[in-house]
């Protein structure tokens, strides 16, 4: 059997942007629309993505010194050109659909309601996308490079934390662990003509949506469109109030019979081990990198350079660590570049990654250690 796994082919691996935006459509009070938001997903081949890129900048803009263009600020013929020149590129297109959530609804803490709506409106969706894709492309790896338009909630590291782990257990569930791998960054639209693609297209089925309100038959999509329509009816919808646990659970601090209980309320079918402390060592890879880093420190440029980056880890450390950061730890860090004192930081370091592997940290603390110990190891792979 082991025989068996081992001659078998390697599987190609197909790669993929997924670029998200959403546009609001908002009550008016001269007719009886009703409030909607929506989120946009536009699904482009990576490969293609350079020459998209190029037909995109110089169709729409002609100069880099254009400002950006908008659905919601173009006539109905740039809209409808965005996209034309989007067609030819593209894999597939979806709409998540939602009522807004309205504030006087005091059942639910609002902070942690907009988080959900987040993750239920950007994430939840991208579940359908991966079906889809693993049903045109049945024997391949997928890799998806996840994009969403950056906004003052969705940048803040919770949210990246719960982005990411909603992902992960889709991908579990949908037995796929082994064969979807993902990427997923917020950016700033100005910076990313893909989130720009996808504001175009979000923005255009908002205006398409207002015109059939009036039996006009006007399209601004030359494209097929996949719609997920959500009423988000909050007391009968399982998904949404998993995920309200999920997050209220884990930003109010649990304690150990608050998990005991969420973990049985959500029985394995979205994050019922979130709350296990890793086993992994997080500190090995850096452990080993550091004794290579001992041969180096002769050079003079080289250890300017370290120094630089443990400074910015110890940063890090105190951050995360606080109060239980061990007394003999790189508080005492020598900021002299020599052979000696590089030496001496190192071997320091070193002695104490067991006291910090031993220190029990929160899930969130758990996230922001991996984040500073994998920026670390870049730094540290770039002089190596």
């Amino acid at each position: 059997m082991i025989l068996n796994k081992l001659f078998q082919p390697r599987r190609h691996i197909k790669e993929f942007h997924i670029f998200i935006d959403e546009s609001i459509s908002f009550k008016s009070q001269s007719d009886n629309t009703t409030e909607k938001f929506y989120s946009g997903f536009l699904v482009i081949p990576t490969f293609q993505l350079k020459d998209l890129y190029n037909r995109y900048f110089q169709k729409i803009y002609h100069s880099r010194y254009k400002k950006e263009k908008k659905s919601v600020n173009v006539s109905d013929t740039m809209n409808r050109l965005a996209l034309d020149i989007v067609k030819p590129f593209l894999t597939n297109a979806y709409i998540y659909q939602r009522p807004t959530y309205h504030k006087h609804d005091t059942t639910l803490d609002n902070t942690i309601m907009q988080q959900v709506l987040m993750l239920q409106s950007y994430i939840y969706p991208i579940k359908r996308i991966i079906e889809d894709l693993r049903q045109q492309n049945p024997v391949v790896n997928l890799k998806l490079n996840i994009y969403l338009d950056q906004t003052n909630l969705n940048s803040q590291l919770e949210s990246e934390y719960f982005s990411c782990k909603l992902l992960s257990q889709i991908i579990k569930n949908l037995g796929e662990e082994n064969n979807v791998f993902f990427t997923y960054q917020t950016c700033d639209s100005k910076q990313e003509l893909g989130i720009q693609m996808a504001d175009m297209f979000v923005g255009a089925y908002r205006k398409q949506e207002k015109y059939a309100a009036n039996d006009d038959n006007t399209t601004l999509i030359p494209f097929n469109v996949t719609s997920m329509i959500d009423t988000l009816a909050f007391q009968n919808q399982d998904t949404f109030l998993k995920l309200y646990g999920l997050v209220s659970l884990t930003m109010k601090g649990p304690t150990k019979k608050d998990l005991t209980t969420f973990k049985k309320f959500l029985k394995n079918k979205l994050d019922s081990d979130s709350y296990q402390y890793p086993k992994r060592n997080n500190f090995n890879t850096i452990r080993a990198k550091l004794t290579k880093a001992k041969n180096k420190t002769y050079q003079e440029e080289f250890s300017r350079k370290l120094v630089r980056i443990l400074v910015s880890l110890n940063k890090s450390m105190i951050k995360i660590y606080g109060v239980k950061l061990p007394k003999a730890y790189i508080k005492n860090l020598s900021q002299k570049y020599s052979r000696n004192n590089c030496n001496r930081t190192i071997a320091n370091m070193q002695r104490n990654i067991n006291k910090l592997q031993k220190i029990q940290l929160s899930i969130f603390k758990i996230f922001k250690l991996k984040l500073s110990l994998r920026r670390f190891n870049k730094q540290l792979d770039k002089l190596l």
